[in-house]
């Protein structure tokens, strides 16, 4: 009979492997944990050298028709090519962009859903009640792209044809409607700052966007509104309308016979901006590819001609300078409303 020995063999019994592989089930475990956040950041690179692999959205806050309607349709065929995807436009209109600011602070931050911002953006938090986002800390400001002047317009049927003239009529009519894109848009506070300068009365009226606006302009529903030159420069060339003065700081190439308004109010001056927006924490390099394609897009000469003959002015800043632009019109808005000069909606 062969012999056995009664010591295990190399040491260790079945006990004493068992307990040497515990250990070493442990020490594995151990390592795996340590090792997942490099996994995770080992990952990242990975994802974002295949992105964009699928269609983009670019939501306009506000209906078809308007200044950041037409901004978006000048630029989302050059950046698709710039990506090598698709941008979808979507319409979203409501509440002085905020619902479209809504959809865009629930978004993934992975490059897929971004937002062209108007310049409600920056005050909507104190005028629209209720906001489920925090305007400073819910979006990644990419870039402002473009100003357009704010022209101030009358219909046909108001007898002025300068500031003065406008101002003299709507005294003595103080229950004068004037329109807006929205509460706290551009000609919004434009309006309302004319109403501090002029002691005016008249009565606004808030719409989805400069296309509704234009509507009711050209029906005769209001009488006079600041708009967008963009999206008014056709109907003033024809006709239609009437300008009385633009907000920007110099006359405007397009309309060179019609005076600023701070030739007649000075230091009055608040023009139309639209900026690219994303959620809040895009990965660094989808960031920098969507920054690039964008100055590549707005240095285009074709695109840049669109712009021009639509009367915008390109300006496609930096991340910072367009967050610092969001807080100084924030810091104007504060004023307003604590002169109740604008309210909550």
């Amino acid at each position: 009979m062969p012999y056995v020995s009664s010591r295990p063999s190399g040491g260790l019994g079945r006990l004493g492997r068992l307990g040497r592989l515990g250990r070493l089930g442990r020490l594995g475990r151990l390592l795996l944990r340590l090792s997942m956040p490099l996994l995770a950041l080992a990952a990242t690179p990975a994802f974002s050298q295949n992105w964009p692999a699928q269609p983009i959205r670019l939501i306009v806050p506000f209906a078809p028709g308007g200044a950041v309607d037409q901004t978006a349709r000048t630029i989302s065929n050059a950046l698709g090519k710039q990506l090598g995807q698709t941008i979808v436009i979507e319409n979203k209109p409501g509440a002085s962009g905020s619902l479209g600011a809504t959809d865009l602070s629930r978004a993934k931050p992975d490059g897929y859903t971004l937002m062209l911002a108007l310049d409600s953006q920056a005050v909507n938090h104190y005028t629209v009640r209720n906001l489920p986002f925090d305007t400073f800390k819910s979006f990644d400001y990419l870039s402002l792209l473009v100003t357009t002047p704010q022209v101030l317009v009358t219909n046909n049927d108001v007898p002025a044809k300068d500031l003065e003239q406008l101002v003299t009529y709507l005294k003595a009519h103080p229950n004068t409607s004037y329109g807006s894109a929205g509460t706290a848009s551009a000609g919004h506070v434009n309006s309302a700052q004319l109403s501090i300068a002029r002691q005016l009365s008249t009565q606004h009226i808030p719409y989805k966007g400069a296309g509704p606006l234009l509507t009711d302009l050209l029906g005769g529903h209001i009488q006079y509104a600041f708009a967008g030159l963009s999206v008014m420069l056709p109907h003033i060339q024809a006709g239609k309308i009437r300008a009385i003065a633009v907000s920007s700081p110099k006359r405007s190439a397009m309309l060179p016979n019609v005076p600023t308004m701070s030739e007649t109010i000075p230091g009055f001056e608040y023009p139309t901006w639209i900026g690219l927006v994303a959620p809040k924490g895009l990965p660094a390099d989808v960031r920098e590819k969507i920054l690039a394609a964008t100055r590549t897009v707005m240095r285009d000469p074709e695109v840049a001609k669109r712009f021009a003959d639509n009367a915008f002015d390109i300006v496609n800043n930096s991340p910072e300078a367009f967050a610092a632009r969001v807080k100084q019109d924030s810091d104007v808005m504060a004023d307003l409303v604590r002169r109740k000069v604008i309210v909550a909606e």
